[in-house]
Protein backbone atom coordinates (compact mmCIF):
# COMPACT_ATOMS: atom_id res chain seq x y z
CA UNK A 1 0.00 0.00 0.00
CA UNK A 2 1.12 3.57 -0.53
CA UNK A 3 1.35 6.26 2.15
CA UNK A 4 -1.79 8.38 1.94
CA UNK A 5 0.27 11.56 2.11
CA UNK A 6 3.49 11.10 0.13
CA UNK A 7 2.83 7.94 -1.87
CA UNK A 8 5.81 5.99 -0.52
CA UNK A 9 5.33 2.20 -0.33
CA UNK A 10 4.46 1.21 3.26
CA UNK A 11 2.63 -1.51 5.16
CA UNK A 12 0.44 0.97 7.05
CA UNK A 13 -1.70 3.96 6.10
CA UNK A 14 1.17 6.43 6.45
CA UNK A 15 4.92 6.33 6.46
CA UNK A 16 6.69 7.25 9.71
CA UNK A 17 7.72 10.69 8.44
CA UNK A 18 4.22 11.72 7.34
CA UNK A 19 2.72 10.31 10.55
CA UNK A 20 5.17 12.39 12.59
CA UNK A 21 4.26 15.49 10.55
CA UNK A 22 0.59 14.94 11.38
CA UNK A 23 1.05 16.34 14.87
CA UNK A 24 -2.16 17.49 16.61
CA UNK A 25 -2.32 20.87 18.29
CA UNK A 26 -4.92 21.09 21.05
CA UNK A 27 -7.42 23.96 20.94
CA UNK A 28 -10.03 24.35 23.69
CA UNK A 29 -13.35 26.15 23.23
CA UNK A 30 -16.36 26.25 25.48
CA UNK A 31 -20.04 25.66 24.66
CA UNK A 32 -22.74 25.67 27.32
CA UNK A 33 -19.95 25.72 29.93
CA UNK A 34 -18.47 22.47 28.56
CA UNK A 35 -14.87 22.40 27.29
CA UNK A 36 -14.61 21.29 23.65
CA UNK A 37 -11.21 19.85 22.68
CA UNK A 38 -10.21 20.00 19.00
CA UNK A 39 -6.90 18.80 17.64
CA UNK A 40 -6.44 19.87 14.02
CA UNK A 41 -7.32 22.84 11.84
CA UNK A 42 -9.89 21.47 9.41
CA UNK A 43 -8.26 22.93 6.30
CA UNK A 44 -4.99 21.14 7.12
CA UNK A 45 -6.56 17.66 7.24
CA UNK A 46 -9.74 18.20 5.23
CA UNK A 47 -8.92 15.46 2.73
CA UNK A 48 -8.27 13.01 5.58
CA UNK A 49 -11.57 13.88 7.28
CA UNK A 50 -13.42 13.56 3.96
CA UNK A 51 -12.12 10.01 3.69
CA UNK A 52 -15.12 9.17 5.91
CA UNK A 53 -17.07 8.95 2.65
CA UNK A 54 -14.78 6.11 1.44
CA UNK A 55 -14.36 2.52 2.70
CA UNK A 56 -10.79 3.31 3.85
CA UNK A 57 -12.11 6.20 5.94
CA UNK A 58 -12.72 4.14 9.05
CA UNK A 59 -9.01 3.33 9.26
CA UNK A 60 -8.02 6.96 8.63
CA UNK A 61 -10.38 8.32 11.30
CA UNK A 62 -9.17 5.72 13.80
CA UNK A 63 -5.55 6.69 13.10
CA UNK A 64 -6.34 10.39 13.66
CA UNK A 65 -8.24 9.61 16.87
CA UNK A 66 -5.38 7.52 18.28
CA UNK A 67 -3.00 10.37 17.44
CA UNK A 68 -5.26 12.84 19.30
CA UNK A 69 -5.58 10.58 22.36
CA UNK A 70 -2.00 11.42 23.36
CA UNK A 71 -2.90 15.13 23.54
CA UNK A 72 -6.19 14.47 25.35
CA UNK A 73 -4.80 12.19 28.09
CA UNK A 74 -3.41 14.93 30.40
CA UNK A 75 -6.82 16.67 30.48
CA UNK A 76 -8.79 13.65 31.64
CA UNK A 77 -10.00 13.20 35.20
CA UNK A 78 -8.85 9.96 36.79
CA UNK A 79 -12.38 8.59 36.92
CA UNK A 80 -14.32 6.62 34.34
CA UNK A 81 -16.17 8.66 31.73
CA UNK A 82 -18.59 7.31 29.16
CA UNK A 83 -18.30 8.43 25.56
CA UNK A 84 -21.20 9.10 23.23
CA UNK A 85 -20.77 9.61 19.51
CA UNK A 86 -23.02 12.32 18.14
CA UNK A 87 -25.61 10.59 15.96
CA UNK A 88 -23.52 7.45 15.42
CA UNK A 89 -25.72 5.79 12.82
CA UNK A 90 -24.22 3.61 10.11
CA UNK A 91 -23.70 5.31 6.75
CA UNK A 92 -21.57 3.91 3.93
CA UNK A 93 -20.67 0.82 5.94
CA UNK A 94 -19.76 2.35 9.31
CA UNK A 95 -20.61 5.15 11.72
CA UNK A 96 -17.75 7.64 11.62
CA UNK A 97 -18.36 9.02 15.12
CA UNK A 98 -18.44 5.47 16.49
CA UNK A 99 -15.06 4.76 14.86
CA UNK A 100 -13.55 7.88 16.45
CA UNK A 101 -15.13 7.06 19.82
CA UNK A 102 -13.89 3.46 19.72
CA UNK A 103 -10.31 4.52 18.88
CA UNK A 104 -10.23 7.15 21.66
CA UNK A 105 -11.61 4.75 24.26
CA UNK A 106 -9.24 1.95 23.22
CA UNK A 107 -6.26 4.31 23.47
CA UNK A 108 -7.29 5.73 26.85
CA UNK A 109 -8.44 2.67 28.80
CA UNK A 110 -9.58 2.39 31.59
CA UNK A 111 -10.67 6.02 31.91
CA UNK A 112 -12.86 6.18 28.81
CA UNK A 113 -15.59 3.71 27.91
CA UNK A 114 -17.76 3.83 24.80
CA UNK A 115 -21.55 3.82 24.78
CA UNK A 116 -22.92 3.31 21.28
CA UNK A 117 -26.32 4.27 19.83
CA UNK A 118 -27.13 6.55 22.75
CA UNK A 119 -27.68 9.89 20.98
CA UNK A 120 -29.76 9.86 17.81
CA UNK A 121 -31.04 12.67 15.61
CA UNK A 122 -34.74 12.37 14.80
CA UNK A 123 -34.29 14.90 11.98
CA UNK A 124 -31.76 13.26 9.62
CA UNK A 125 -30.66 16.56 8.08
CA UNK A 126 -27.03 17.09 7.15
CA UNK A 127 -25.30 20.38 7.91
CA UNK A 128 -22.36 19.96 5.52
CA UNK A 129 -21.90 23.23 3.65
CA UNK A 130 -24.93 24.88 5.27
CA UNK A 131 -25.08 28.32 6.88
CA UNK A 132 -25.48 29.04 10.59
CA UNK A 133 -28.99 30.35 9.91
CA UNK A 134 -29.95 27.08 8.20
CA UNK A 135 -28.54 25.09 11.13
CA UNK A 136 -30.47 27.18 13.65
CA UNK A 137 -33.71 26.82 11.70
CA UNK A 138 -33.33 23.06 11.19
CA UNK A 139 -32.52 21.42 14.51
CA UNK A 140 -31.42 17.79 14.61
CA UNK A 141 -33.81 17.04 17.50
CA UNK A 142 -31.57 14.60 19.34
CA UNK A 143 -32.96 11.86 21.57
CA UNK A 144 -30.73 10.50 24.34
CA UNK A 145 -31.27 6.84 25.32
CA UNK A 146 -28.50 6.48 27.91
CA UNK A 147 -28.37 6.46 31.70
CA UNK A 148 -28.57 10.09 32.89
CA UNK A 149 -26.66 9.22 36.08
CA UNK A 150 -23.35 8.58 34.31
CA UNK A 151 -20.71 11.22 33.47
CA UNK A 152 -20.34 11.60 29.69
CA UNK A 153 -18.11 13.06 27.02
CA UNK A 154 -19.26 13.70 23.45
CA UNK A 155 -17.41 12.91 20.22
CA UNK A 156 -17.77 14.31 16.70
CA UNK A 157 -15.48 14.71 13.72
CA UNK A 158 -15.64 18.47 13.01
CA UNK A 159 -16.59 21.56 15.00
CA UNK A 160 -17.75 24.29 12.63
CA UNK A 161 -20.42 26.61 14.02
CA UNK A 162 -20.91 24.48 17.12
CA UNK A 163 -24.65 24.09 16.57
CA UNK A 164 -24.63 20.28 16.47
CA UNK A 165 -22.43 20.07 19.56
CA UNK A 166 -24.58 22.64 21.37
CA UNK A 167 -27.77 20.69 20.57
CA UNK A 168 -26.15 17.47 21.79
CA UNK A 169 -24.98 19.06 25.05
CA UNK A 170 -28.41 20.57 25.66
CA UNK A 171 -30.09 17.21 25.01
CA UNK A 172 -27.96 15.43 27.59
CA UNK A 173 -28.33 18.24 30.13
CA UNK A 174 -32.12 18.28 29.66
CA UNK A 175 -32.35 14.66 30.86
CA UNK A 176 -30.04 15.35 33.80
CA UNK A 177 -26.84 13.83 32.40
CA UNK A 178 -23.50 15.50 33.12
CA UNK A 179 -21.31 16.32 30.12
CA UNK A 180 -17.71 16.61 31.34
CA UNK A 181 -16.18 17.54 27.98
CA UNK A 182 -16.51 17.03 24.24
CA UNK A 183 -13.91 16.44 21.58
CA UNK A 184 -13.65 16.72 17.83
CA UNK A 185 -10.83 15.80 15.51
CA UNK A 186 -10.87 19.17 13.74
CA UNK A 187 -12.19 22.71 14.06
CA UNK A 188 -12.86 25.38 11.46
Amino acid sequence: MRCLVCGKWVLTLMCARCYADLCPSLVVRSLEGVPIYSFYVYEEIEWLIKSKYQPLGSRVLALLARRCAVQLAPHLPKTTLYGVGIDDHVKRGYAHTAVILHALCAALKPYLKAKYNQLKATNPITYAGQSLKFRQENKKNFVFKGDPNLPYFLVDDILTTGSTMQQAIETLKNVGARVVFACTLAHV
